[in-house]
């Protein structure tokens, strides 16, 4: 007896091996997938998303092999997170708060997918939330996307909007697309002056990016907002997302797969795109600073973060606390909105706020201005 309950522990500490290197070979391949484009080939661009699922799943076979005191299975994972360790601490960063703020040379800058502001109107009686918000954060700089503005009385304007965030001198509105009688543009509303605003040209039918020039006390800045392509996703098809994230199992995968398998490649291919498009505007830039700001609807390990960001630094990576996800709905948990700026500018405090007015919460930070460029 003794020599079978043997047999089977050996046989059963092999099972468990072999599916930790399966999910190490995941977690490296998922790790540095953002290096593929998905022009190229889409499977990489899928692994990047899954990103964080592997990182959760060796950690448990690194907590497994702890218990049952396998050291040799202990280092082996150890040395695949230090491998990824730059995918993992962008993904997963930890900074402590910074208690005191510098008062001289910061900016706080936030950047918001107002989701058309939640299709409220806005009142004295009934005030817009999200302008609300805006109004009450205290940023410097504010990149709006998903900015929905229409013609009737009771939607909101442009000229409302203004009247809302009056603290902002200055703004520069951009159309990207129209659906009957409602504009989509994304927007930038700022407390220094700006200059130069006009639309990348790429590929796009409602999404878009900008890019202006700031003039900050005597500084020039070039900032980039973006909204860059979604996956498009009807609610049927987040609803078959949904249902497959609480019960696993093969059906509700074959109604997810129907349901997205159509989208995400297309989606991918046109963000990789879009995003080489903004990395060749941000080139050409000889301002002392650089801000890049907005929603990528793309992850921090994804062809589309990385060759936008380049020698950039994240912000939320520099100084931010946990995955700090900025998606709020159906379980999509993913940091895709972001700020990041020039090597010369130092982050500090970066943070979403979990309120839920639209579909994205709000990323800000503050950013401290150093030596020039």
């Amino acid at each position: 007896m003794n020599e079978w309950f043997k047999a089977v522990r050996i046989l059963f500490k092999s099972v468990v091996g072999t599916a930790h290197v399966v999910a190490i070979l995941l977690l490296v391949a998922s790790a540095f997938s953002d290096r593929i484009s998905p022009e190229r080939s889409v499977l990489f661009s899928y692994l990047g998303l899954g990103f964080p699922v592997f990182c959760v799943l060796n950690f448990c076979f690194l907590v497994y092999w702890l218990f049952v005191w396998e050291w040799r299975f202990v280092l082996v994972g150890l040395c695949s997170f230090l491998v990824c360790k730059g995918p993992v601490t962008r993904y997963f960063p930890f900074h402590g708060r910074v208690g005191e703020v510098p008062k001289e040379n910061v900016l706080k800058v936030l950047t918001y997918n107002v989701m058309g502001f939640g299709y409220k109107d806005h009142s004295k009686e009934s005030p817009n939330p999200i302008l609300r918000y805006i109004a009450e954060s205290g940023a410097d700089i504010v990149c709006l996307q998903e900015y929905a503005v229409g013609t009737s009385k009771h939607f909101l304007t442009n000229r409302k909007i203004a009247d809302a965030l009056k603290m902002y001198r200055y703004r520069s509105v951009i159309p990207v697309g129209t659906s009957g009688a409602i504009k989509y543009n994304i927007a930038v509303f700022s407390k220094y002056p700006i200059s130069k605003s006009r639309k990348i040209r790429y590929e796009s039918t409602f999404n878009g990016s900008s890019i202006h020039e700031l003039d900050i006390n005597g500084k020039k800045l070039t900032l980039i907002n973006n909204h860059l392509e979604s996956f498009k996703l009807t609610m049927e098809d987040r609803s078959h997302y949904s249902a497959f994230i609480k019960n696993l199992n093969s059906e509700t995968l074959d109604g997810l797969r129907s349901s997205i398998e159509q989208k995400l490649g297309p989606a991918f291919r046109i963000r990789a795109r879009q995003a080489r498009a903004v990395a060749e505007e941000i080139k050409k830039i000889d301002t002392d600073y650089i801000l890049v700001c907005g929603d990528f609807n793309d992850t921090p390990v994804s062809y589309a973060h990385r060759t936008i960001q380049g020698s950039l630094k994240d912000a939320y990576a520099a100084s931010g606390r946990g995955v700090g996800v900025t998606y709020n709905e159906n379980f999509f948990w993913f940091r895709i909105d972001n700020i990041l700026h020039s090597a010369n500018m130092k982050s500090l405090n970066c943070t979403v706020d979990k309120v839920r007015y639209s579909d994205h919460y709000p990323l800000w930070c503050y950013l401290q201005l150093e030596k020039d460029r």
